[in-house]
This record gives structure tokens, sequence and C-alpha cells, in this order.
């Protein structure tokens, strides 16, 4: 970082002010303070000896610095990875494990414009589950899946190192640690969805951007459109944060000509279109995916959804629960941005302020669609915690992620599946591993249940399939088959559950249970089958 464009880090030294190239520029404060100073020095030693020490001694604290990436990089892997298979499989995760296992089957992979997103987190998984020896749905293991995206989140945290130049040492470090124990970001890191993997991609596009404003090569160009085109692979939304990097490009003022743009604009746009054809044969394709998009009306939230899921402080015991402290670091991250005319930051600021009015405008919203402004506030936030003076950084930084160590803590080891973590969107219910320990307890027991059929009737079934996937044969169906009495097992969806609970009331025995989150289901068990586990021991 040259020093015109330089941060204020934290003073290890009373001499040292600005991160450079190499290290720090030095601060001699006021003439006669540095006449007093030389003086001082010159009694006792040699001025080329004390320079030398110095310089020995920012070497020593930045090899220090680097050497903490360590372990702050563990933490993160840590949160990310323990006890990855504990929560119960959210709705969206057997949606994508399904679609996976298309791939592992050989039935390859076709892009649906209306639902389900991009191929790129199917791929990977596929991949995944081949190098663990899976070839079917009934062989995924949810490690296999959720280890994708724990990877995906902590390669994150690495990316404050690709922006050191623009972030300083500190800040970088800062910014490492609050990504590493973000509640949110660790969260969702552990959920076998899109927005991980996205999140990534994005990293990598601004680690490219970062490239290309410090030396605007065709490499960087074309590296960006890649990123660039990988997002697009993966998710719809990524044309909301490609945009708000145009803005925030124009607004940062950085200096770059017309020929400069240009070049960028085309090599970038080459490598973008590349991609999509790669992943789904026709571009076009893709972009049908805007022109028919519709809002499921179980995903409608107010405005203010993103602000009481992340600032506003909210007690469900025995947890408190806000990033309020994350977001007061960013807007002094902010601050320094325009005081010291830093573009990159100030495109990072522009950037996650228009993705949080634009989430916050459309009526759609889930939590993990703030992965990647979040991401930025956190780069911005440490940046903000560097530039305090040393005791007000260390002690406010520490504050806020010994608070968010706690929410993490909380959000992913003791509250993953429960109503007290804001974080918990539409979670499975517990009820769902009891059920298929029962069916499992039944296929090992009851020959009845063994030759017998499954069938679950209704809509909104997910992650049932998941769940009963090896088990015995399955049959989803709309409406009521007509030789439904003849099933070993029959589950009815909430809507179904009555004109069920009529026809099989002869035949079978029903019990009730969770699904997800506010959706309850009949489980209608045969009587002869049910007979023989009451017998069993």
């Amino acid at each position: 970082m040259v020093s015109g464009q330089g941060l204020h880090a934290w003073n290890y030294f009373p001499d040292l002010k600005y991160p450079t190239r190499s290290g720090f520029e030095i601060d001699g404060g006021s003439g006669a303070d540095r006449r007093d100073r030389h003086a001082r020095r010159a009694e006792d030693r040699d001025p080329l000896d004390y320079c030398h020490d110095q310089q020995q001694a920012i070497e020593v604290t930045l090899a220090t610095v680097r050497f903490i990436w360590i372990p702050v990089f563990l933490l993160g892997v840590g949160l990310r990875f323990l006890d990855l298979s504990s929560a119960p499989l959210h709705a969206d995760e057997a949606v994508g494990a399904k679609i996976t296992a298309g791939r592992l089957e050989g039935r390859g992979y076709s892009f649906d414009p209306a639902h389900y997103h991009g191929p790129s987190l199917s791929l990977i998984a596929s991949w995944s589950g081949r190098l663990a020896g899976e070839k079917s749905f009934e062989d995924l293991d949810i490690l296999t899946l959720r280890g994708v995206a724990a990877l995906c989140g902590s390669l994150i945290i690495l990316l404050p190192l690709l922006l050191r130049r623009w972030l300083g040492e500190i800040g970088a470090l800062c910014g490492a640690l609050l990504l590493a124990t973000s509640p949110l970001l660790c969260f969702y890191s552990r959920v076998f969805i899109h927005e991980p993997m996205l999140t990534l991609f994005a990293a990598a596009a601004l680690a490219c951007l970062s490239w290309w404003m410090t030396s605007p090569t065709r490499l960087a160009a074309v590296c960006g459109g890649l990123a660039l085109g990988l997002m697009a692979a993966t998710k719809e939304t990524f044309a909301i944060v490609a945009c708000s990097w145009l803005i925030g490009l124009v607004v940062s003022g950085t200096q770059k000509s017309r020929r400069q743009l240009g070049i960028a604009a085309a090599f970038s746009l080459a490598a973008f279109l590349a991609v999509l054809l790669a992943a789904y044969g026709n571009p076009l394709s893709f972009f049908s995916t805007y022109a028919g998009y519709a809002t499921d009306p179980g995903h409608v939230k107010p405005a203010l959804y993103y602000w009481e899921l992340l600032i506003a402080p909210k007690h469900r015991a025995p947890q408190w629960w806000t990033e309020a402290g994350v977001a007061a670091l960013a807007l002094a991250g902010i601050w320094t941005a325009w005081r010291n005319a830093n573009p990159f930051l100030r495109l990072l600021a522009v950037s996650a302020g228009v993705q949080f009015i634009v989430y916050s405008a459309i009526s759609y919203k889930t939590p993990w669609l703030m992965m990647i402004p979040w991401m930025q506030v956190c780069l911005l936030a440490g940046v903000g915690a560097a530039t305090m003076k040393p005791w007000r950084g260390l002690v406010l930084a520490g504050v806020v992620v010994f608070f968010q160590l706690q929410q993490t803590y909380a959000a992913v080891f003791r509250f993953p599946n429960d109503s007290r973590n804001p974080l918990v969107y539409s979670p499975t219910s517990s009820d769902i591993q009891r059920l298929r320990n029962r069916l499992h307890a039944l296929k090992k027991k009851s020959p009845a249940f063994q030759e017998g059929r499954m069938a679950v009737l209704g809509n909104g079934y997910w992650p049932l399939p998941w769940y009963l996937r090896d088990t015995i044969p399955v049959g989803y169906f709309e409406t009521m088959p007509d030789d439904l009495e003849t099933f070993a097992i029959v589950i009815a969806m909430p809507e179904m559950a009555e004109k069920s609970g009529q026809r099989l009331a002869a035949t079978h025995e029903a019990f009730f249970q969770g699904l997800r989150h506010e959706v309850p289901v009949t489980v209608f068990v045969r009587r002869d089958i049910r007979a023989e586990e009451l017998l069993s021991p």
C-alpha cells in the first residue's frame, strides 16, 4: 500500500504510522520533537544502528502478525467442521442432495430456470461424493454434502490475505478474525446450500477486482470474468452483487482510462460467457431465469427483516443476539475509506450498502442472502478496528470477537435447530430422525414392512426423500392412489391428512409428528405391521 492510500495501523512503536508495501512509513512528529529524540539517540548509539534495530523490530512485528493467521484460520475451520452432521437436514439441503445424486447415478443434470439455481454446487458435491466412494442417493453421506459448504466457508477467511494492500496488515488480520467467528457466516457455512459457494466465488471476484485496481492487466480482467461466471453458475442472485460492485467502482473514484476500462470489460465478458457456456450449454437458458422469477409466499418478509436479524439486539433466553458491534466497526472503516481516499474500501462500502438496500427492498428474504454483503462488512470492520488507537482498537475488537464467538457457539452447537436461534430458518423437526429410526427398526424385524411400499401424499414434503431413501420403495403422490390401503406406511402432508384419515381408518393406525417448522405430518401404519412392531422386542 502506498503511503498516500495508507491506513492508520496500531502503533506497535511510537514512530510507526502508515503501512507500506515493505512495512511501515516513519512518522517523525513535530520538528522539535524529532530534534530532541534524535539528540538523545545520538548520545547512546550510532543512528545507523538504531535504524537497523528498528527495521528488525518492524520485521519481527509483521512476522508475528502473519503468524497469528494460522490460529485464526484454524479457529474458523473448527467452527465450520466440528460436529457437522448433528443438525437435521434442511429441506433445501435434501433437494440439493437429490440433484447431486442424479449426477452420481449417471442421470446427468438438467437446468430448470424456475427452481434450484445453477449447476456448480451439485457438480462439485458429486466430485466429493465420488472421492468418498458414493454412487447413489442411498450412499450419500451428510458429511460429504456439508463438507463442501464448510470448505467454501473456511476458504473465505483467507480473502483478507489477498487484500492486505488495501486493508493493511492489521486490518486484514482483524477482518479475517471477524469472518472466522461471524455467527451468520459460520452457521450457513455448515449448510449444503448455494450461498457458501457463491460467497467463495464472490471473494475470488473481489480479489481479482483488487488485483485489477492495483495493476489493470488483461489477466486480472480474465480472472475476474471467470469468477463472475462461477457466481452466475451457482445462483442467479449474483446479478445483484455484480451490479453493486459496478456502482461501487463508479463511486469509488478509481482512476482508470477509458481504454483500460474497455479492455477489462471485453476480456471479463468473454471469460464470463465462456463459463456460462460450459455450465449451461446455452447461456440464454441462464438468463431465462429472470424472465419468470416468482417469490414463494413463505419467503416474503418485511423491509426491516435484515436489520432485525443482524443488528437489532434481541434476547432469546439464555442468549443475547446481535452483530451490531461488527456494524459499528464497519462504520469506522467506511469513515477511514473516505478520509484516506482508498478506492477499494470505498467500493466495498458502496456495494455492501447497495446490496443491503436491494435485498431489503425485494420481498423475497432468507438469512443466507446476507452472506456476501456481511463478508464485505467484516472486511470494513477489520479496517475500522485497525485504525483506532491501540488500546481502543484492541479492547473493542476483543469485545466484538468474544461476543461473536459466544453467539456462534450457541448458534452452531447449542441451538442449531432451535427457534431461540434467530439464524434458524424453516428448520427440520427433530422428529424426522425418530421416524427414520423407527422405519429402520421395522425394516429389520417386520417381514410385512420389508415386502411393502410407502406412500407420501401431498406437496412440500422435503426433506422426507432424504430420510426415506434407504428404507422401502417410496412413491410420491399429489392425489391418493386407488390402492392406498395396501401401502405399508402412508405419510400425509397437512392438506391430505383429513381425507387420508377417512380412507385409512379401517386399515391403518395414525400417528402425528413434525416435519418442518409449523408443518406437521400424519403417519399411517398398516395394522398388521403395527402388530408386528408391538410384538417385537
